[in-house]
């Protein structure tokens, strides 16, 4: 049965589940969640626990050959052939402090690729989701990127400048600022779904680990724009990095990135 599932097919088992991480999440958000910091130093709230805790359960009883890649309570295999990739909260840091700009972030992985993916703002009700070979979508409408064709004309959609979230070196970021016209700072996944649904025509961010990444090359992609590492190499999920523009601009974006005059 497993094996026969499309990518719609397991679209739907995320949209399902996505629905008890948003109710857990609400639940702790609005009132107060506990706050402890990992080995890394990065956080983890009760939510993030609860929430990976409650969807692993959830799919194996579904899904009892499902391998799961979970930040909270561990990855399987990198070359498990079929597994769902979790981050219960992407935007803890925003969480904690009360920042309605937080994700639960869902992937199905089948043999190398990602098939299906999920975005879920709990805090606002927003969901973007595709499908391999689908489209994408913003609230189960469809959604493509923008069509602006140069950089001068660009919004540029990126991660901190400086601290543990910031480039090692900074410089390329900000001289691709430079060029355009207009920059924001939003964080965490919003960078790439701004790219997705047409707001923004370059998403940067650095310093990433799989289950930060797992949807958002599908989404871009399905919704019409280019991604890659921020070196120009192949996207790479297992990579820490990502650039997603709108196609128009991708080439133009790394070279500014990568030669300094």
């Amino acid at each position: 049965m497993i094996d026969s599932l499309t990518p719609n097919d397991w679209l739907k088992e995320l949209y399902s589940i996505s629905k008890e991480c948003r109710r857990i999440a609400l639940h702790y958000f609005k009132n107060n969640p506990k706050i402890e910091h990992k080995v890394d130093k990065t956080l983890v709230t009760q939510a993030d626990l609860e929430i990976e805790t409650s969807v692993r359960d959830a799919m194996s009883t579904r899904f009892p050959t499902l391998s799961v890649y979970g930040e909270e309570f561990g990855a399987c295999p990198q070359d498990a052939p079929l597994k769902l990739i979790i981050d219960p909260i992407d935007g803890t840091y925003n969480f904690a402090r009360g920042i309605p700009i937080f994700a639960s972030l869902l992937a199905i992985e089948k043999e190398g690729v990602i098939i299906a993916g999920l975005v879920h703002n709990p805090a606002t009700n927003e969901t973007w989701s595709a499908a391999k070979g689908a489209g994408a979508t913003y609230n189960e409408l469809p959604i493509s990127v923008s069509t602006i064709s140069t950089l001068e004309q660009a919004q540029l959609v990126y991660c901190s400048l400086f601290g543990p979230e910031s480039p090692h070196n900074n410089e390329p970021l900000i001289r691709l600022a430079s060029k355009t016209h207009r920059q924001r700072s939003v964080g965490d996944f919003l960078i790439q779904m701004w790219v997705a649904q047409g707001y923004g025509e370059i998403g940067y961010d650095v310093n990433l680990k799989p289950w930060d990444l797992a949807p958002m090359g599908l989404i871009v992609t399905e919704s019409g724009g280019s991604i890659s590492q921020v070196d120009g190499s192949p996207f790479d999920i297992y990579q820490p990095t990502i650039l997603t523009t709108n196609g128009l601009i991708h080439d133009e974006v790394l070279k500014t990135l990568h030669c300094p005059r």
